[in-house]
């Protein structure tokens, strides 16, 4: 399997896969800014658009 990023590209073998399935969650503390790990789709696609809408304002 191979995955790449803006820079870089990877190639990760079974082992590594099944170690990588296999870790524990991370749990993500809350920090008090907004991210969207844990709304609605819903809610997700407002958001976006308020982003979008506020950046044609901008211009």
């Amino acid at each position: 399997m191979a995955t790449a990023t803006i820079y870089d590209t990877f190639t990760l073998n079974e082992d590594a896969i099944r170690k990588i399935i296999s870790s524990p969650r991370t749990k993500i503390k809350e920090s008090g800014v907004f991210n969207d790990l844990k709304v609605s789709e819903t809610e997700r696609l407002a958001n976006a658009q308020r982003i979008l809408n506020s950046r044609r304002k901008c211009k």
